[in-house]
């Protein structure tokens, strides 16, 4: 089995046991260049059974103001949205440009961002629609957003191509935000809580760093309570200036750094996402 990240050579890791969702045991692999880990149960299921397991784990919290799977998941997406209206003030996103949330779910972050801030955040998710205020599929050109965001998403991917397609959409001058879960090492651990029945793609900083390169971006900003990664492929210095702006007027605060910002460094098992 090849890494869908960096192509490397992945082995059989771990197993989990979930009886749950219509899952039992799902094994779990690493890649031993870049250490991204992925479900091979989940890689190998049918469309139609991946697309089922989403849909029935996903409503038991969408649309609900709270997930037990996940308790900060309200306060995280509050946090998001204050970072991209901050953001959008002092330029680092254009809020006069086109945006999109791709994966949005039931739109919590873009009706945050309209009820709070008057920015539009138009919505795009392919399972999970709920009325016609969502873009369709035929809606995603290709480098036609100036700001993509993909909050929890990453970790429901198994193909790089479904990776890549989604940042294919961010135009060349525009910002992608990046919302997932991301380790130094991912542990080797069935008891990890971010082994939710839905999850099935972790990453560790090295496996992100290659996305980031390959992708092409320069630097990164990132938010710890929003747990959310902006990346740019504009000039670092004007960033970084902009970004210490926003520090030096008390918001954020926002990390900056030219390349990926692997901030988590600890185990992951010692912290919630």
């Amino acid at each position: 089995m090849r890494c869908e990240i960096c192509g490397g050579s992945c082995r059989f890791d771990f197993t989990k046991r979930f009886d749950s969702f219509g899952l039992t045991d799902v094994q779990y692999w690493r890649c031993e260049d870049c250490g991204f880990v992925l479900s091979r149960t989940h890689a190998e299921m049918s469309p139609k059974d991946w697309m089922e397991l989403n849909e029935r784990c996903h409503a038991t919290y969408q649309g609900h103001d709270e997930n037990l799977l996940d308790p900060r998941w309200k306060s995280r997406m509050a946090a998001q949205a204050r970072a991209i209206a901050e953001l959008s003030g002092c330029g680092l996103l254009d809020p006069q440009g086109r945006w999109v949330d791709f994966g949005c779910g039931d739109g919590s972050l873009s009706d945050l961002l309209a009820a709070d801030y008057r920015l539009g955040l138009p919505k795009y998710d392919k399972y999970m629609a709920r009325d016609a205020s969502y873009l369709s599929h035929q809606d995603l050109q290709p480098a036609a957003f100036d700001f993509v965001i993909t909050s929890s998403v990453f970790e429901h991917l198994t193909r790089r191509e479904q990776w890549d397609g989604i940042e294919a959409l961010v135009c060349p001058a525009g910002a992608f935000g990046v919302a997932t879960l991301v380790a130094d090492r991912v542990p080797s651990d069935p008891d990890w809580f971010y082994l939710e029945p839905p999850h099935c793609a972790f990453f560790s900083n090295a496996a992100m760093d290659r996305l980031f390169k390959d992708w092409g971006y320069r630097c990164s900003i990132y938010d710890v309570a929003a747990r959310l990664w902006i990346w740019f492929r504009s000039d670092p210095r004007a960033v970084s200036t902009k970004v210490d702006q926003l520090n030096g007027a008390g918001l954020g605060p926002y990390l900056f750094r030219e390349g990926f910002l692997d901030y988590w460094k600890v185990d992951p098992r010692l912290r919630s996402a």
